[in-house]
Formats: C-alpha cells, sequence, structure tokens
C-alpha cells in the first residue's frame, strides 16, 4: 500500500513540521506586537497553523512528486524538502495561484471563443 510507504510518511511529517514552523512564526509575531496576547488570538493562530497543514498536504499530495523534476538545482530535489516548504508558505501563496490561475484560464476561455 502506498500510504504505508516510508517516504511518503515522511513527506507528510515534513509538511506538518513546515506547518508547525509557520505557527511558531506567527506565535512569534503576535508577541513582538506589544499587545498583550487573548485567547481569541490564540484561537486564530491555531485555525491559521491547522489550514496551513491542510493546505500544504493537499499541495504535497498533489504535487510533491510532479514538481521535484522542474527544481534546477540537484541538490534541492527532494520531495520531502518541497513538502516542507509547502507546509511553510502554502496557505499564504495559495490565494495568488488562485489568482493567476483564474488568469490563466479567463486566456484559454478568450483563445477557445475566438476559434472559429
Amino acid at each position: 500500500m502506498p500510504w504505508r510507504d516510508p517516504e511518503i510518511i515522511g513527506r507528510y511529517l515534513m509538511t506538518v513540521a513546515g506547518a508547525c514552523l509557520y505557527g511558531f512564526y506567527l506565535v512569534a509575531i503576535q508577541l513582538q506586537s506589544g499587545q498583550p496576547l487573548t485567547l481569541r488570538d490564540g484561537w486564530r493562530v491555531l485555525a491559521h497553523a491547522a489550514c496551513s497543514i491542510a493546505c500544504g498536504l493537499i499541495l504535497t499530495f498533489v504535487f510533491a512528486e510532479r514538481i521535484t523534476g522542474f527544481i534546477p538545482w540537484p541538490s534541492l530535489r527532494d520531495a520531502g524538502l518541497l513538502a516542507f516548504a509547502f507546509g511553510v508558505f502554502g496557505f499564504e501563496l495559495l490565494p495568488l495561484a488562485f489568482k493567476s490561475g483564474r488568469t490563466w484560464a479567463e486566456k484559454q476561455a478568450g483563445k477557445v471563443g475566438e476559434a472559429p
């Protein structure tokens, strides 16, 4: 079964580790703001970290194996490293990807409408 493959499990753990690092970053920002932390702030950080974990896991599942071949530096062609990056940056960069994807789809739809 592919779900029992230690390499795949390792990728998912790297994703969760990256998302936890992002969660620590959010906590550090809250602490440096000088404002007293409230329970609401804590719940927001937890919700953001949970969404980051979910987003990173989905991105890892869909893209980790497929994108590694496009990385130009052989020493960085590691699906686990990419999974870690998905955990750290995925939730913040996903809206940019949606915007780019929407623009691309609109251009493609325009081309289809112009075809003879």
